[in-house]
């Protein structure tokens, strides 16, 4: 097995949620889930599958609705959907507790996750992202960015760069993964059809700011100081709620997907070894 070979798990509801293993489950080792952002799916990941940082625990990054090969809820579904599923797949997989972590739309996941099963997560990993419902604003801006993906059958070329701004453009990754991700976004996600479901559940996502309260757990929060889509004031207002915030950091120089540039990635990797060496 390999950290490239995607699964698949069958559940009881009819999903059939795709996922990858960094190497067969040890239960000896703390487990961490994670959840990759928007118009992404689980090789979101291959940074830190790659990572002798996170050699010492069982990743397992899941492909969530609307995106990469997880089938089975159709062109409607919501958040809670796939925290629901993920929980499903874990259950199957022989995993009791586990760290949930998640990156901008991931996070949101992580997040449900830790309301709906809050006894399992040992601790959530938050990176660039938001407990609110989207603004209006947001909405015009993202209705904009998709009527220029669609107007052609494959995004053209201005549709791609305008999607990389969430990274920070093109020059902010290396060259053959961009490579990669302009062939995925062709391949699963052309047309009204590959882009509108995912986009839906995200713009129609509902706010659970009301329920930090029901967030116990250890919780570390990470976001970058030149995100252009969720603000730092943003995350201001509602990090100081959680009750049990074991740490929130701006990272300098760090954009909305964290994980797959720099800064973000070597920041995040060494605060979550600490992370869970603490609240393990």
């Amino acid at each position: 097995m390999t950290y490239k070979e995607l699964l698949h798990m069958p559940l009881d509801n009819g999903v059939n949620i795709a996922y990858r293993l960094s190497h067969p489950i040890d239960k000896s080792l703390e487990t961490i889930v994670m959840h990759h952002a928007f118009l992404m799916n689980s090789r979101f990941y291959d940074q830190q599958f790659k990572d002798t940082r996170y050699a010492n625990y069982n990743l397992i990054s899941i492909d969530a609705h609307g995106h990469g090969e997880t089938t089975g809820r159709g062109d409607k579904f919501t958040f809670w959907d796939t925290a629901s599923d993920s929980l499903q797949l874990l259950t199957k997989l022989g995993v009791d507790r586990f760290y949930a972590m998640g990156t901008t739309q991931g996070a949101s996941i992580a997040l449900r996750m830790a309301l709906l099963e809050p006894q399992r997560v040992k601790g959530l990993i938050l990176l660039a992202t938001t407990v609110y419902a989207t603004p209006e604003q947001a909405r015009i801006n993202a209705g904009k960015g998709r009527a220029k993906w669609c107007e052609t059958k494959i995004p053209s070329d201005e549709a791609i760069t305008m999607r990389a701004g969430s990274f920070g453009g093109p020059t902010r990754i290396n060259e053959k993964v961009f490579e990669k991700l302009k062939e995925m976004w062709i391949q699963r996600h052309a047309g009204a059809e590959g882009y509108d479901p995912a986009l839906n559940c995200l713009l129609d996502r509902d706010a659970i700011d009301d329920q930090l309260d029901k967030i116990t757990m250890p919780t570390m929060v990470l976001h970058g100081s030149e995100d252009r889509i969720i603000t730092t004031d943003e995350v201001n207002m509602w990090v100081p709620k959680l009750p049990n915030l074991w740490k929130f950091l701006v990272v300098e120089r760090g954009v909305h997907h964290l994980p797959l540039t720099e800064p973000g990635n070597d920041v995040a990797a060494d605060l979550i070894t600490q992370f869970i060496k603490e609240t393990s």
